[in-house]
């Protein structure tokens, strides 16, 4: 996948950056992960898709009837482009800011004991599309990037899968958006990007009214499924676009 010093370069950052507690170093981490596979012109590794690693054996059976190899890069030199690139206009100044690593039901209600305030003036959130990916699995060597294992693997934790179980997934979106609720101001906006298949619109639609029934909402769907989170990580799910769910 990777020429020898790439893979030097990638095993050095994954031992070497704290990407949990340092600024730098989760903003280096994130620029590595974005061009980590894709297009072998663009990327470090070899000819691979962009938004999903495919299986290690199924990589190299293609690679070989290919007759591919990965591309000789100086990673430093191509990551240093990469961020003239990122802040050749500058960067944003941005108020303070938190985020939290962990299943949104418990770090929900972590922070709702610790509010203090008048609550938070918008919620926005894409929960994921019921039955569409694993991130787990399917971003396997960008989670081996960040201290992953070196094969796919499935998590047995329900938040870390691919959301098949209907009432499961009923049972998160109501839990997320409940627990949600004693963060925000009276006021507050609810926006949420969804999926326009039948099932997965109607529960989040569902869970919103019944987390904020005194709010109104207004819903924008776009039908482009190109470029939709169900046609992108599973070419065999019918996508029917993306829906914007507006609360107010």
């Amino acid at each position: 996948c990777f020429c020898p010093r790439v893979k030097e370069f990638l095993v050095a950052a994954r031992d070497l950056l704290d990407w949990r507690r340092r600024k730098t170093d989760w903003t280096t981490m994130a620029l590595l992960m974005v061009d980590l596979h894709g297009k072998r012109e663009s990327a470090l590794s070899n000819q691979m898709r962009q938004t999903k690693a495919m299986s290690p054996q199924y990589s190299v059976d293609w690679w070989r009837e290919h007759d591919l190899l990965p591309p000789d890069r100086d990673p430093v030199e191509f990551m240093l482009k990469k961020v003239a690139w990122r802040y050749a206009k500058g960067r944003l100044t941005v108020s303070k800011s938190h985020i939290y690593l962990g299943d949104s039901r418990e770090q929900l209600n972590t922070l709702a004991r610790k509010a203090s305030g008048d609550g938070a003036k918008l919620l926005f959130t894409s929960p994921p599309y019921r039955g569409v990916t694993n991130y787990y699995y399917d971003q396997w060597l960008r989670f081996w990037l960040l201290g992953g294992p070196s094969q796919p693997q499935s998590p047995r934790e329900q938040c870390k899968g691919k959301f098949e179980n209907q009432q499961e997934y009923v049972d998160m979106l109501q839990t997320v958006f409940l627990r949600s609720k004693p963060l925000l101001s009276r006021r507050a906006v609810v926006y949420v990007r969804t999926d326009a298949r039948t099932f997965t619109l109607e529960a989040t639609i569902k869970a919103l009214e019944s987390a904020f029934p005194r709010k109104k909402l207004r819903s924008e769907t776009y039908s482009q499924p190109e470029f939709t989170q169900t046609a992108l990580f599973d070419s065999n799910a019918e996508s029917e676009g993306e829906v914007d769910l507006v609360m107010w």
